[in-house]
């Protein structure tokens, strides 16, 4: 008998069965790149199913704002009931509630989120409030309303760790990594049942607000645009992954129907900041004595991260850094006020 057959199959009927205990649809079908002519990845699968209806926490925010634009993108296969920062604090008692109650989501994607390390270490009870109390009452409702729940996490909680998959044990070294785990925990505590798990590293590209001290790639750009200097801090090297090949990894997950941790990034080899500084002085055409090696703040890790997971779903990071940094450069000067 062909046992690893016999276990997939009784898994696929497990999940089958799950789906039609919740009213759940089985998962969209998904369409390699290349495999349909005329038809590229990215624009979706095609579905004669009503579509998934998807509501999007965060949907303001950075990875929540590309997210929406994908799911927009895929040809009818979603329907996106979109939540930002005007539609209430998700932290407040009974916001997450009704709005789960008036979209009736078949999936929830929480992206909600207070960012960045140094920006939690500022404002610890944001932080909390942000990324714990609100994803509590985002899960609650989520079990209450028989919809999946997707969680945007972050790498950085697995911490000190050089190398992570999946199952690397977390242990986060900063307030940030440390509130995103408990987020994690209190996702798997209130809404189990089909529960996905999506730990982000290192996301960049056209989307961050001017003036907000997030992302350091787009702080870089702008800095070696503007003539500044570029402060890099002295002995960091990240992986970076362009927005636009996160958020096709997000939707090839919603459209899989797995379940789990998945990590997303890219998982080729680190590339120093101070590289990152340089290449920007490159492209913008600034002098590259205007980068400053600093010393960095407690708390951050170099984590790289394994992607088999995501890979087998026929994910593939197709931006480089160098071409997705002239894309973003671009993006940022036809932003820029004139």
């Amino acid at each position: 008998m062909n046992q690893p057959l016999v276990l997939a199959v009784e898994r696929d009927e497990r999940q089958l069965r799950s789906r039609r205990r919740l009213g759940r649809r089985p998962p969209l079908a998904v369409v390699a790149a290349g495999e349909a002519e005329g038809q590229q990845e990215g624009e979706g699968a095609g579905v004669d199913s009503a579509p998934m209806k998807v509501l999007l926490t965060g949907a303001s925010g950075f990875v929540g704002r590309a997210l929406q634009d994908e799911l927009g993108h895929a040809g009818g296969a979603y329907e996106v009931h979109p939540l930002g920062r005007a539609d209430g604090d998700l932290a407040d008692d009974g916001v997450a509630e009704a709005a789960i109650a008036e979209a009736r989501p078949d999936v929830i994607v929480h992206a909600a989120a207070r960012i960045g390390v140094v920006r939690c270490d500022e404002e610890p009870e944001l932080a909390l409030r942000s990324n714990v109390l609100a994803t509590t009452l985002v899960a609650r409702a989520a079990a209450a309303h028989d919809a999946r729940l997707a969680y945007l996490s972050t790498s950085d909680v697995y911490g000190p760790a050089v190398e992570a998959d999946e199952a690397t044990p977390p242990a986060p070294e900063s307030l940030y990594a440390l509130t995103k785990l408990w987020g994690e925990q209190a996702s798997a505590l209130s809404a189990p049942e089909g529960l996905t798990i999506l730990r982000l590293a290192n996301p960049y590209g056209p989307g961050v607000d001017a003036g907000q001290a997030k992302g350091a790639v787009p702080t870089m750009l702008r800095q070696a645009d503007a003539g500044e200097p570029v402060p890099v801090f002295r002995g960091e090297a990240r992986t970076f992954c362009w927005i636009g090949d996160v958020v096709r990894a997000i939707r090839l997950v919603l459209e899989s129907g797995e379940e789990g941790v998945f990590n997303i990034g890219a998982d080729g080899q680190a590339v120093a900041l101070a590289d990152v500084a340089r290449l920007a002085c490159e492209l913008t055409g600034a002098p590259q004595e205007l980068i400053e090696e600093v010393e960095p703040p407690p708390g951050r890790v170099m984590t790289r991260i394994a992607t088999e997971r995501v890979r087998a779903l026929g994910w593939r990071p197709e931006v480089s850094l160098d071409e997705g940094m002239r894309l973003l450069l671009d993006e940022l000067r036809a932003a820029a006020p004139a």
